[in-house]
């Protein structure tokens, strides 16, 4: 378990990110690049709860609280190296309650045992982040079953804090997106496009 607070979230992926980068690392100061690849492990119908392999060993777990105007407040309930905690399997099998989870004591064994019961996704994340006074930016290519996207994202435990600063940078009127929902999205990751390329 993590004794992480909660936090405010917005992630947006606009169509023409360059002229939004332009004015994010105009008013941010940004890091180094850095690049990991993320192991999604959606369980069908649940938009509450987002477990993810983090760089392939470490697992994670957000729980969405709710949301407050454009942002959405989430808790990171989870990050838990293997073997796994005692927690850690008995939300997996709330979970996935058709799989003995509790059998996984490695990452491969968890994806095994998950297949064909969670919706697995690989994304390969290229970033740089800025963190200052509470307010954590990231400025994310984004690579899944061979499509890219750019993608802006910010957190912060002050809601007020946040919005100001989705405002200011012109974001306001974009969609907040998360992972989980952009790997369900048709126009982003989703399986539905990736079927209908599959058809021609």
């Amino acid at each position: 378990m993590t004794a992480k607070p909660p936090r405010f979230e917005f992630r947006c992926w606009p169509d023409a990110v360059d002229a939004h980068v332009g004015r994010l690392e105009r008013r941010l100061a940004f890091g180094d690049t850095e690049a990991r690849t993320d192991i999604y492990l959606l369980a069908p119908g649940r938009t509450d709860l987002m477990p993810k392999l983090r760089g392939g060993t470490v697992l994670e777990l957000k729980a969405r609280l709710g949301t407050w105007g454009l942002l959405e407040r989430w808790h990171p309930v989870v990050s838990d190296p293997f073997p796994l905690s005692a927690p850690s399997l008995t939300l997996l099998a709330g979970l996935f309650p058709d799989v003995d989870t509790s059998a996984c004591a490695s990452p491969d064994c968890l994806r095994e045992a998950l297949a064909g019961a969670a919706d697995i996704r690989h994304v390969r994340k290229t970033r740089r982040k800025h963190t200052k006074n509470g307010l954590r930016a990231e400025n994310t290519r984004a690579e899944c079953d061979g499509r890219v996207h750019a993608s802006l994202a910010f957190e912060c435990e002050d809601a007020g804090q946040l919005d100001g600063e989705i405002h200011a940078l012109g974001l306001a009127g974009m969609a907040n997106c998360n992972y989980a929902a952009a790997l369900r999205d048709p126009s982003l990751f989703g399986f539905e496009h990736r079927q209908a390329e599959r058809r021609f």
